[in-house]
C-alpha cells in the first residue's frame, strides 16, 4: 500500500473527481478526510470507503471560508493526528456558451458578473491558496515530507471560445501558487499541479451537447477521461514513488493539448 499509515485531506471529495480520489488514495492506506459542501455526497463518499474497509471522516468545509479552512485541518490533525496529504480540488465552474447567458451562471467577457468573478476565484484560487496556508504547518510537524496537489485545468494553457474569464484566470493562478508554494517550502514539502483534460464528471453537465461532442472529437485517444485517470495521477504524486518531483505540472486530458 502506497499510503499506508498516511493522512489526507482531498477537497471537493462529495463526488467526481475528489470522490475517485478519496476511494483510491483509502485503498492504498490512507486515513481520508473527505472534505465538501455537499454534505449528503461527502458521507455517501465516507459510507463507500468505509464498506471497502478503508478509514474516512466527512468534515463540511467551503474552502473559500478562512475559518473553515483552519478548522478542517485541526480535525485532520485531531482525528488522525498528522497530515502528510493535501489535495486541492474543490473547483467551481461557470461555462460561456458563445456570447450568450445561459441562467444565471454564464459568463462571456462582455456579460461577465461580478458575483461571478467573485466565486470562482475564490473558490478555486484563494480556496486552494487558504488549504495550504493552514494544512502547510501541520505537515511540516508531521512525519515524513509533505505532499500537495492542486488542480488546475488544461484551460490554464489551452484556451478557447465558450470559456469562462475568470475560470480560466482562477486555473492559471493556482499554476502559479503550486510553484511558488514547492520552492518557499522544499525540501519539507512537495507541491504539485495537475491539469485535468475532458473528464467525465458533473460538472460538465454544463456543457452544451455540441461543445461534449466538439471536445470527445479533439481528444487523440478517442474518450473523455475517467475521474479514476485523474486520481491515478494524484496518487503517484502523493505517493513516494513521486519523493524527486516537485514544483511540476502533470496534464491529463489524453492528448487534448496537443492539439
Amino acid at each position: 500500500m502506497r499510503l499506508e499509515g498516511k493522512t489526507a485531506i482531498i477537497t471537493g471529495a462529495g463526488s467526481g473527481q475528489g470522490r475517485a480520489a478519496a476511494l483510491l488514495f483509502a485503498r492504498e492506506g490512507a486515513n481520508v478526510v473527505v472534505a465538501d459542501v455537499n454534505e449528503k455526497g461527502g458521507h455517501e463518499t465516507v459510507a463507500e470507503i468505509e464498506a471497502a474497509g478503508g478509514k474516512a471522516t466527512f468534515k463540511r468545509a467551503d474552502v473559500s471560508d478562512e475559518g473553515q479552512c483552519k478548522a478542517l485541518v485541526e480535525h485532520a490533525v485531531g482525528t488522525y493526528g498528522q497530515l502528510n496529504i493535501l489535495y486541492n480540488n474543490a473547483g467551481v465552474w461557470y461555462v460561456a456558451h458563445h456570447g450568450y447567458v445561459v441562467g444565471e451562471t454564464d459568463a462571456p467577457s462582455p456579460l461577465l458578473t461580478q458575483n461571478i468573478w467573485d466565486r470562482t476565484v475564490d473558490v478555486n484560487l484563494k480556496g486552494t491558496y487558504l488549504c495550504c496556508k493552514y494544512a502547510i504547518p501541520a505537515m511540516q510537524k508531521s512525519d515524513g515530507i509533505g505532499a500537495i496537489i492542486n488542480v488546475s485545468s488544461v484551460g490554464a494553457i489551452r484556451v478557447g471560445r465558450g470559456a469562462s474569464d475568470a475560470y480560466i484566470s482562477s486555473k492559471g493562478g493556482v499554476m502559479a501558487v503550486t510553484r511558488n508554494l514547492a520552492i518557499e517550502h522544499a525540501p519539507k514539502i512537495r507541491c504539485n499541479c495537475l491539469f485535468p483534460g475532458p473528464i467525465e464528471t458533473p460538472m460538465v453537465g454544463q456543457m452544451t451537447d455540441e461543445r461534449k461532442q466538439w471536445s470527445r472529437e479533439n481528444v487523440p485517444l478517442g474518450r473523455w477521461g475517467q475521474p479514476e485517470d485523474v486520481a491515478r495521477m494524484a496518487l503517484f504524486l502523493a505517493s513516494d514513488d513521486a519523493s524527486f518531483i516537485t514544483a511540476a505540472m502533470f496534464v491529463v486530458d489524453g492528448g487534448f493539448t496537443a492539439i
